[in-house]
C-alpha cells in the first residue's frame, strides 16, 4: 500500500475570482495542470490591485476533464463541455481568510516571496509558512 503525504501550494488568483470563491459562487478552482504531488490546501495570493496573500482553501482531489462536476456554479458548465483551457478542477471544500492579508511588499522583503506564475509548494518558503500558520484566520466556510 502506498501512502501519499498531502502538501500545500501557493497560487495566484485574480481578485474577481477570489470574490466569487468567497461568496461561494465559484466552488472549483480550475487549472491547466495538476501538481506532481497531491495537495490538501491552496494558499491564494490575490493579484493586483489587492496584491496580498489572503486565503487558504482546503481542496479535494483534482478531477480531470471529461469527468463531470455539478453545473450550478461559475465556470462549471464550461468545464463539463470542455470549453475551458483548464482540464483540472479542484473542489473547494473550506475557505479560511487571513484576518490581515500579507501585502506583496512584505512578502518580498521579509520572506523573499514572489507570486507564482503557476504554482509553488509552500515548503519552498518555510519561514512564510510558519508565519502564516501563526496568523489569525477566519473560517468563511
Amino acid at each position: 500500500m502506498e501512502f501519499v503525504e498531502l502538501r500545500d501550494i501557493f497560487l495566484s488568483i485574480k481578485p474577481n475570482f477570489s470574490s466569487l470563491i468567497e461568496s461561494r459562487e465559484k466552488t472549483y478552482e480550475f487549472r491547466r495542470y495538476k501538481p506532481k504531488y497531491s495537495i490538501k490546501r491552496i494558499w491564494l495570493y490575490v493579484m493586483s490591485p489587492d496584491s496580498n496573500l489572503k486565503y487558504i482553501a482546503e481542496v479535494g482531489g483534482a478531477l480531470e476533464y471529461p469527468n463531470q462536476i455539478p453545473e450550478n456554479d461559475v465556470g462549471n458548465a464550461d468545464f463539463n463541455k470542455g470549453l475551458k483551457v483548464s482540464k483540472f478542477a479542484f473542489p473547494i471544500l473550506h475557505l479560511d481568510e487571513l484576518v490581515e492579508g500579507i501585502p506583496l511588499q512584505r512578502l518580498r522583503d521579509e520572506f523573499n516571496f514572489n507570486p507564482p506564475q503557476g504554482y509553488i509548494y509552500t515548503d519552498a518558503f518555510p519561514k512564510l509558512a510558519k508565519y502564516v500558520k501563526s496568523c489569525k484566520m477566519r473560517r468563511l466556510y
